[in-house]
């Protein structure tokens, strides 16, 4: 089987890291190549390393040149030839929708919501998929949660398979501390992640636990980005980003490297979450997660008090202090918990074979095999 991926940018996110985890653990008899919309970014040496071959087709994140995007992404479909072309992500599913080709068409939904906080072309390109799914053949949930039933619902996606949650790469062996005093945070600057929510939480709980820290990483989450600085200073911690107990630690592509270093993981999104590839990589490392009640992100969740209400400064506080309250035993014994699930669910060859085998039934639909 010949797969085309493609996915709108390079960069560090969870469709893009899935990707090049779903291409690791392929079906060495396949062949894979990556097409991307915009040029290299940060995470394509791994990209590289993991696909037979990437291409990228150089546009902006601001063009408007559709057309030329099609025909560029159409002359790549000529030169490779594939039975199965996938996209990831708005932009990409739009070029892939309206691109010429006999082959097999799939999109994988990574969010289950869209607001005004998004930006008004991301918005207009999500309708334009939903009114043209018509031109794939499947359309694959990565949650199964209702609020994702409902998205594809309003987009009017047609041809909906069975969702198939992201797994991540599992360890050899968890590398939790239990002794570890720092939450962590890796998620990219953007208000659906629940920056404001998370600084103003912490903030609440700093001085009954003063030996706790928080390090934030993610792409424009650093000290030098403006919105980052004024979400501290908002959530009155200016003091706590001075003395160190706030980081803001910028984008990193080696997530099981700081893992390593983490008390737990706080999913702080506010809506959109599918099935957070971050949440599978700590559960992985043994890492417990607190997360916000969003998509699937429940799934990631081995106590009910560390499971909250999303936007709720409130309830992530009272979360946060209730996990620091915790002795050492109480959070290895939940370190335990994650690593079993993730050894259960998230192993990324189990992962990848789903996807192989929807991608066999609709050949197979389609009569070709």
């Amino acid at each position: 089987m010949r797969v085309l991926f493609v996915v709108t940018d390079a960069d560090i996110g969870g469709a893009e890291r899935l990707l090049a985890t779903l291409a690791r653990s392929w079906d060495e008899g396949d062949v894979l190549r990556l097409v991307v919309v915009m040029g290299p970014g940060t995470l394509s040496t791994e990209l590289e390393d993991a696909f037979e071959s990437v291409r990228y087709l150089g546009y902006s994140g601001s063009s408007r040149n559709i057309i030329g995007m099609v025909r560029s992404l159409e002359r790549e479909i000529v030169d490779f030839g594939p039975d199965v072309i996938t996209s990831h992500l708005f932009h990409a599913d739009l070029l892939t929708a309206l691109a010429r080709s006999s082959a097999v068409k799939t999109t994988t939904m990574h969010t289950q919501r869209l607001t005004k906080a998004d930006h008004p072309l991301t918005r207009a390109i999500a309708r334009a998929v939903g009114i043209l799914s018509f031109r794939f053949d499947g359309v694959i949930p990565s949650g199964d949660s209702a609020s994702m039933t409902d998205f594809i619902r309003q987009l009017g996606m047609r041809k909906v398979l069975p969702p198939i949650l992201n797994g991540a790469d599992v360890p050899d062996a968890a590398s939790f501390d239990p002794s570890s005093r720092t939450f962590l945070s890796l998620a990219r600057n953007h208000p659906v992640k629940g920056h404001d929510v998370l600084f103003a939480a912490f903030a609440r709980i700093a001085d009954q636990a003063p030996q706790w820290s928080l390090r934030a990483y993610g792409p424009g989450v650093d000290d030098d980005d403006e919105r980052m600085r004024s979400l501290v200073a908002d959530a009155g911690a200016e003091q706590l980003l001075a003395e160190g107990r706030i980081q803001l630690a910028g984008p990193t592509a080696r997530p099981a490297e700081v893992l390593q270093h983490g008390a737990a993981l706080v999913i702080s999104s506010k809506y959109g979450e599918s099935s957070p590839l971050v949440g599978a990589e700590a559960s992985g490392a043994g890492v417990p997660v607190i997360s916000t009640d969003v998509g699937s992100c429940a799934y990631f969740v081995d106590d009910d008090r560390l499971l909250v209400k999303p936007d709720d400064v409130d309830d992530l506080a009272r979360a946060l202090e209730c996990y620091t309250r915790l002795s050492d035993d109480e959070r290895r014994s939940l370190s335990v918990l994650a690593r079993t699930r993730a050894e259960e669910r998230y192993d990324p060859a189990a992962v990848a074979r789903r996807y192989r085998e929807a991608f066999v039934g609709l050949l197979a639909d389609a009569g070709k095999p």
